[in-house]
């Protein structure tokens, strides 16, 4: 059956309810089979939520579903989640009735929007990033990044490898052009926590209100040291006018949400996968040098557009192969850092 009245209830313990109308067919059959499986569909499974709203004979024809862990009851296939429960009470609700159930497992299948029912149709959310775009200084950022095109065309096509291009906006990094990216899901407009170690380069250009603002974005608490280790680094990006990330099992996780936002946007989910790859990164110490025996493992390379108001973009080169030789990494840094310096020159920056 389709609902629209499911919530939360407990944590501890865990419990859910829904309301279905006295009127129900559907929930009679429910009520004396005990259990349930709630299904959370996504943005564009209208028409699947409509199969379910009606009185048809067989809702479950040309459905593909498997059965629950616990109760074996229907999840869905391309739900974004689902919560396996047997009823623990039904209450009397005037012309509904009030069911509580006690969920026995759950998962998020997926991540995605959810589908939302309102005023008589369907839709879902709309993500604040397709919108970012047309306030303030990330529009004059934006502007920026399109001047530049062809010197990021150019930077892409030389090296072989996607850059984007991200800006500051709040609190917020937004990735406002990508170059050299042939895969199926468009990443401009995808929003990262401005923590680190995320647009590590503006932070390092930035004014000290700036450096404070990143630190304290920080998802664990800085010691001391800490901080001292990442002014340090900051100050050692700004002196060479660049800096590099290496795989790690943190910068893969990154990887793979920022994949995910820009397919799905970001989620609950996907920013909590940023927020703890960020927590396993910022401890680490400063990236080794690169040599001979670390190219192989270089992830991104990564440089600022500096106008003379301060750090206006962060470059970054993504899609090195693993065991890159030195010769091709050096190559890609020493293009990077033409680029950034020749677009920040024109902008009347350092």
């Amino acid at each position: 059956m389709a609902v629209g009245s499911f919530t939360s209830v407990s944590l501890q313990p865990p419990l859910v309810a829904f309301l279905p109308t006295r009127s129900s067919s559907t929930f009679p059959a429910i009520q004396e089979a005990g259990r349930f499986c709630v299904n959370i569909l996504a943005g564009g499974q209208e028409a699947l939520s409509q199969s379910f709203a009606t009185k048809k004979l067989d809702r479950f024809m040309d459905v593909n579903w498997q059965p629950a862990p616990r109760t074996g009851s229907p999840i869905l296939s391309d739900a974004l989640a689902w919560v396996d429960c047997e009823i623990e009470k039904v209450y009397d609700g005037g012309d509904h009735h009030i069911v509580i159930g006690r969920v026995l497992a759950l998962e998020v299948e997926r991540p995605g929007l959810p589908l939302l029912y309102f005023q008589g149709g369907y839709g879902t959310f709309t993500l604040r990033s397709l919108v970012l775009a047309t306030r303030g200084r990330l529009n004059e950022s934006a502007r920026i990044a399109d001047e530049a095109r062809e010197d990021l065309e150019g930077l892409s096509a030389d090296v072989g490898l996607e850059c984007r291009v991200s800006a500051l906006d709040g609190n917020d990094l937004t990735i406002v052009a990508t170059t050299g990216y042939e895969g199926p899901a468009d990443r401009v407009g995808v929003v990262l926590p401005f923590m680190p170690r995320f647009g590590i380069t503006i932070a390092a250009w930035g004014p000290p209100e700036l450096r404070e603002t990143w630190f304290a974005a920080s998802p664990i608490e800085l010691s001391a040291e800490q901080r001292a280790l990442l002014d340090e680094e900051l100050d050692r990006i700004r002196q060479q006018g660049w800096t590099l990330s290496y795989a790690s099992e943190p910068e893969d996780q990154a990887a793979e949400a920022l994949e995910m936002m820009a397919a799905y946007g970001l989620t609950p989910r996907l920013h909590r996968t940023l927020v703890e790859a960020s927590r396993q990164l910022v401890p680490l110490p400063n990236p080794p040098a690169l040599t001979t025996q670390t190219a192989g493992s270089v992830r991104t390379l990564m440089a600022p557009v500096i106008s003379e108001r301060g750090p206006e973009l962060h470059l970054t080169l993504h899609g090195f192969r693993p065991g890159s030789d030195l010769a091709f990494i050096e190559h890609a840094r020493d293009k990077l850092i033409e680029t950034s310096r020749r677009v920040s020159a024109r902008l009347g920056g350092c």
